[in-house]
This record gives C-alpha cells, structure tokens and sequence, in this order.
C-alpha cells in the first residue's frame, strides 16, 4: 500500500471550516471512501486531514475508525489507515448479500406495504425516469439507490435498511461507473417490480428482485476494472 498524501495533487475533500462536529467529519470523510476521493490502497494522512479541518486528531481518528467498523476503510497497526482495495470477489459478495436481503425485503412489502406507499413509489420513480436522459450519472444512481431503500423500507423492516444502505456505500462507485457506461440502460424492471408487489405476488416480486439485483462475476470483474481505471485517469 502506498503511502501518498491524503490529497496528493488532487481536488479538496471540502472548503476549510473550523469547528467541525465528529459526525460532520465522519460524513466528509465518508464521501470521500465511498468516492474514492483517495486512490484504493492509500493511506489517509491525519495530519493533513487534521489541519484541513482545523480541528486535532482525536475527532478525525473517531471519524476513521468508524469508517474502518463499516469495511469502508482498513486499519494497519503501526501503519495508519488505508483506503480499501477495490476488489471483484468483494463486490460479487456484496451484490450476492443485497440480493438476498432485498428478496427478504419485497416479501414482506408483499404482505405489509399499503397500497397508497406502492403507488406514492411509483410515482416517484416514473418522474426518475423521466429525467433520467438530462441526469448525470452521478445523480441517477443516488435516485436509484434511494428507489431500493424505499422500497425495502416497505417491508416494515428497519434493519434491512440500515444493512443495504452499509452495502449501497460500499458498491457506490463501481455502480457508478457502470451506469455511466451504459447511459442508454432504461430501469423498467423498477416499475415491473412496483406491479408484482401491487398485485401481492410475492413468487413473482421476489424472482423480479433477485434478477435486478443479481450480476455474474464476470459482469463485476469487468465493471471493477473499468472502475479502477477511472480512478487513476483523475
């Protein structure tokens, strides 16, 4: 792992402001794992990141051991904190365990979501679809991700949320590049979904969901790499 500066070269995290609670760093910092603001493999300087924050370095390391709790970073003894490998094995697992939990999801919607929050669902993603060709890629999946935490949130479940939203931070970058690949992609399959669950056919719901979600390590190994280049042509 290298052991480069925190900004080494490349755009701020954000404008310098004192004052920072832990939480505000924590949510800036988190930004910038989950955007790769640093370069997967290298190492996150406290110092600097103290002094862009105008704060010590007790608050910025609570904010990077949380980030570490959450797999978002990895902490080497003697040796500070990293930002994390991109790697395809890990992106397969976590599409692997999204499936499984946004199935759990859809099922219990089926029997526990009323028929107004299906309907207030759609309406939102059919105004998504609507802007989609003007959205930037960047933009579009943030809409997406918040569609499948909506809709896990009908299951009544607040832990499944709490869980795909830990997983959505963790494949937001490569999601986002894939998307920016393929602009053309239409997210009907949303609305199919929206339409088994309206009709409680849960067998149905379920199989919608699980082929949505359900990507071959092929199609991540590819996205994985196309991710990596991206982030070292910044």
């Amino acid at each position: 792992m290298a052991a480069n500066s925190v900004l080494g070269g490349r755009e701020a995290l954000a404008p310098r402001r004192a004052g920072l609670t832990v939480n505000e760093i924590y949510e800036q910092l988190k930004q910038m794992a989950v955007l790769y603001t640093i370069r997967p493999g290298e190492r996150v300087n406290e110092l600097e990141l103290a002094e862009r924050f105008d704060v010590s370095r007790t608050p910025i390391r609570e904010a990077l051991n949380r980030l570490v709790a959450e797999n978002l970073l990895v902490f080497v003894p003697n040796r500070g904190f990293f930002i994390r490998q991109l790697e395809g094995k890990d992106v397969f697992d976590l599409f692997e365990l999204r499936r499984s939990i946004e199935s759990t999801a859809v099922m219990l919607a089926c029997e526990r979501a009323s028929d107004n929050d299906i309907k207030t669902l759609r309406r939102f993603w059919r105004q998504v679809m609507k802007s989609a060709p003007r959205m930037p890629s960047s933009e579009l999946v943030l809409k997406d991700e918040l569609f499948h935490l909506e809709l896990a949130a009908l299951s009544g479940n607040a832990e499944i949320g709490r869980v795909l939203q830990g997983i959505n931070a963790r494949i937001h970058y490569v999601r986002w590049v894939d998307v920016d690949q393929r602009r053309d992609a239409a997210f009907t399959e949303h609305l199919e979904i929206l339409d088994a669950l309206a009709a409680r056919d849960t067998e149905r719901c379920v199989a919608l969901t699980d082929t949505h979600i359900r990507w071959r390590m092929e199609e991540i190994t590819r996205v994985v790499a196309a991710s990596v280049v991206k982030l070292y042509a910044k």
